[in-house]
């Protein structure tokens, strides 16, 4: 299903040839063709702000590998142009990740925004949709990790409400991940485990996650 996104939820100052010809931008569920494009722009986007090598780089430009383990992909559509992805995830699935026990009961992975198109909404609108399905799905917290680099994307967690959890950091090959988290509920706080101490040097991932 595509969801049109509200026009007010765009940048608050246009770029010039926005004040030609108002964008249109959709969040929809991925599709098997759009796999080349949503690979291509998931590496372009990560590339643009740090390294990802290994494993993980070849999972990252395989959407058909990440849709089989999720409860949904999603892309964001520019005038009809593949320019955004995330894929969110519940517990079962097999893209969930995180320290057990589980400190929410949702999350999403892999947000990417083509770097030639950021600034047009698509990765708010993508985070706006994941949390309105975590709504659907009767979820109290969506819980993120995020690497510590991704200082655009903590911005946009930041506006939209998440807040950090530092007690939850992690560090992988990729450098130090970073957690946060998204009451979706009033009450999410009395169904998770409550925060606990920050330790004085962030630990190895496999150390604290149950494997």
């Amino acid at each position: 299903m595509d969801h049109p996104v509200d026009p007010n939820d765009a940048p608050a100052t246009p770029l010039a040839s926005e004040t030609l010809q108002p964008h249109r931008l959709t969040i929809r569920n991925y599709r098997p063709e759009d796999a080349e494009a949503v690979g291509r722009l998931t590496l372009s986007a990560y590339d643009n702000y740090g390294t990802i090598g290994g494993q993980y780089r070849d999972y990252l430009g395989d959407p058909d590998r990440r849709v089989e383990e999720c409860t949904a992909l999603l892309v964001a559509e520019l005038d009809g142009e593949v320019v955004g992805t995330v894929t969110f995830v519940v517990p079962g699935d097999g893209a969930w990740e995180g320290p057990e026990p589980a400190p929410g009961d949702a999350s999403f992975r892999v947000l990417a925004v083509a770097p030639n198109t950021e600034g047009h909404g698509a990765g708010r609108a993508l985070v706006s949709r994941c949390i309105e399905l975590a709504r659907e799905l009767g979820c109290r917290r969506i819980v993120i990790i995020s690497m510590v680099w991704m200082s655009r994307a903590h911005g946009l967690y930041h506006s939209l409400g998440f807040t950090r959890r530092p007690d939850l950091d992690a560090r992988f090959p990729g450098g130090d991940g970073v957690m946060f988290q998204f009451d979706v509920t009033d009450d999410a706080a009395d169904h998770f485990p409550p925060p606990g101490p920050v330790p004085d040097e962030i630990p190895w991932f496999e150390d604290v996650w149950a494997r």
